[in-house]
């Protein structure tokens, strides 16, 4: 395949150089062509004018020999024909008398020819450079003889001095063409000459900005004007390529950022999820060994108890934030108290703050005041802070709760005197699943969600967060700002009493419980027996439905993924038969999604609870439907 020309090359084979060209040899041609039809007519005018006088020549000498010719006075014809030598073209003068004899004749000397014996027929004759002419002499209408006149013209003379005024006429013309073809460029090439130009310079360093002057208004400027308008749509494009090739290596660099999180947060997931299990073991060990005191016993159950709640927060936390993202969470709207709130956030953070012998200090408004909001969301997006600002200061260090009122917002004010943080850094902190590089080993467990959370929280009571730093080394400060519109005086709302919640006498109300985790069903089953309750236990879903009619139960909790039948299945069979319509169903699943809790619903159950249950939220259900 052969190479494609390059910018350079088609500028050497510039439009300059072809049109200069064209009009020089155009020029020459129109000269020569002129030059060959002038020479051309010349000579055909020229061999006329040889006959013209050559005839004039013979009338004259036809006049002047008549006489000689009548009297028969051949001395006197002889000397006009001599006369003839002066006309140094002629070559041959003869004449003949009526009877076609050779009566005179001259011959040029050095000619080497002879006069024909008979005379010519009468008319002229043209042959290059030789013209002859045979014209009879007549005079008062008697025919007296015939006059022949031979004659040489010097074409190659005529021919020489046309050459020289052609050579001069070229020598004139080359100059003139070269003016005009200059003006031409200006004209024409200067704007084509241009636009290569601009064409190379973008080739060679992709500059899409560059255009090519406009010099006039007629075709030409068109053309430019054209060729400018395709740059524009050409740098538009490479501008948008360009725009969006950034765009997609923000995006990919964003995509392997994600990914980096996810294998990140993944590995801390396995490793916080991990953590609990060995307390754990230890202390189911401890209390599967004899020698074991009643103390030890108890120490294990609590360790026991501490660590599920552990691994249940995290669970919580990880649902949270899948509410949060795909919009599903929703706030359980209440009037709370402010202290109350702190004091809930306070409980959690405190025994961290305790553990490192910080100092805590909590300064609130004067002012008695009353949230409109989700108490439980409210608490927790303040102790995350606490609890981060404990983790991440030093033993003895200092950390400070703070809240103002202003006329427009509440803030809430978490200040440590900790590590502190990189300006840089703080914009990525309230993304899903990001923590401090430099403040990982003080993380003391977490999955980098807790700031995402709080931003999460708060966003959907209607107010954000920030966080500040002077740099590191130099502590943090985060601050939840909330709308003034969802904090009220004290005395604008008074706080209803709680009530007392009624005891439940649980002996002989029949429980099922079915589900094939068996530790899960039989572990409930035993904590509701020692309530009281009468407890059915069922492993798969056909051994549920057949309990249930056999004992009919007013409580049954149903797991979701059993073999046979699902518990939606199990559901929809109970609420079929006349004695399962006023049963109370409890759907208990991993599945903890707002669809799920709807498709529950729909499939007859009453309520659904998310795995791992919280026995005091069973109880609460109990207790409210039993009595």
């Amino acid at each position: 395949m052969k190479p494609e020309p390059s910018v350079a090359t088609y500028y050497r084979r510039s439009v300059r150089g072809k049109l200069m060209r064209l009009v020089t040899v155009t020029n020459l041609v129109a000269v020569c062509v002129a030059g060959i039809g002038m020479l051309l007519y010349d000579l055909s005018v020229y061999r006329g004018s040889w006959a013209a006088e050559l005839t004039t020549q013979a009338t004259i000498l036809a006049v002047s020999v008549a006489p000689a010719l009548e009297f028969d006075d051949r001395e006197v014809a002889q000397r006009n024909l001599e006369a003839m030598r002066i006309r140094s073209r002629l070559l041959i003068a003869a004449l003949y008398g009526a009877d076609g004899q050779l009566y005179a004749a001259y011959t040029r000397s050095g000619s080497g020819l002879i006069p024909p014996p008979t005379p010519p027929p009468t008319g002229e004759v043209v042959a290059g450079e030789r013209v002859e002419l045979s014209q009879p002499v007549i005079h008062n209408g008697e025919f007296l003889g015939t006059i022949y006149l031979r004659a040489r013209y010097d074409v190659a003379s005529r021919l020489s001095a046309y050459v020289g005024i052609f050579s001069l006429v070229l020598a004139l013309t080359l100059p003139a063409t070269y003016v005009l073809s200059s003006r031409l460029q200006k004209r024409i090439t200067a704007p084509l000459e241009a636009m290569t130009a601009v064409a190379g310079q973008i080739v060679d360093r992709r500059d899409y900005s560059l255009r090519a002057p406009k010099t006039s208004d007629d075709e030409i400027g068109v053309v430019v004007l054209a060729f400018n308008a395709m740059l524009d749509e050409i740098e538009a494009r490479a501008r948008a390529s360009e725009e969006a090739n950034a765009a997609l290596q923000a995006s990919e660099a964003a995509l392997r950022e994600a990914d980096r999180r996810k294998d990140e947060f993944l590995a801390t997931l396995a490793h916080e999820l991990r953590n609990p299990l060995a307390p754990i073991r230890h202390a189911v060990k401890l209390l599967e060994g004899k020698e074991a005191d009643e103390q030890q016993r108890q120490w294990s159950r609590t360790v026991i108890g501490r660590q599920v709640q552990r691994m249940a927060l995290l669970l919580d936390d990880l649902l949270d934030v899948s509410r949060i993202t795909r919009g599903r969470l929703n706030l359980k709207m209440d009037v709370v108290d402010l202290r109350s709130v702190v004091d809930a956030a306070l409980e959690v953070a405190r025994p961290l703050i305790d553990s490192k012998t910080q100092r805590l200090t909590v300064t609130l408004p004067t002012e008695d005041l009353l949230l409109s909001g989700d108490p439980l969301r409210l608490s927790q997006s303040l102790s995350n802070l606490l609890t981060n600002a404990a983790k991440y200061t030093d033993e003895g260090g200092l950390i400070s709760l703070t809240g103002t009122l202003t006329a427009n917002e509440l803030l809430l004010s978490v200040k440590d005197s900790g590590i502190g943080l990189d300006p840089k850094a703080i914009p990525a902190l309230f993304e899903m699943f990001s923590q401090v590089e430099t403040a990982i080993d003080r993380a003391e467990g977490g999955l980098g969600i807790g700031l995402a959370l709080v931003k999460g929280f708060v966003g959907l009571h209607g107010g954000r967060v920030e966080a500040t730093s002077l740099g590191p080394g130099l502590g943090s400060e985060f601050t939840i700002h909330l709308p003034r519109s969802i904090v009220m005086l004290k005395t604008e709302q008074p706080m209803p009493a709680p009530a007392d919640k009624p005891a439940i006498d649980a002996r002989g109300r029949k429980v099922l419980i079915a589900d094939d985790n068996r530790d899960a069903a039989d572990s409930m089953a035993l904590i509701l027996g020692l309530s009281g309750y009468e407890v059915y236990v069922a492993h798969s879903g056909r051994e549920a439905l057949d309990l249930a009619e056999q004992n009919r139960p007013e409580v049954v909790f149903l797991d979701i993924g059993m073999p046979d039948l699902n518990g939606y299945e199990v559901a929809g069979a109970i609420r079929g038969h006349a004695w399962g319509k006023r049963m109370y169903l409890l759907a208990v699943t991993g599945w903890g999604q707002s669809e799920d809790k709807e498709r529950a619903l729909a499939a007859g159950f009453d309520q659904h609870l998310t795995k791992p249950v919280d026995l005091d939220q069973v109880e609460t259900l109990l207790r409210e439907h039993l009595i």
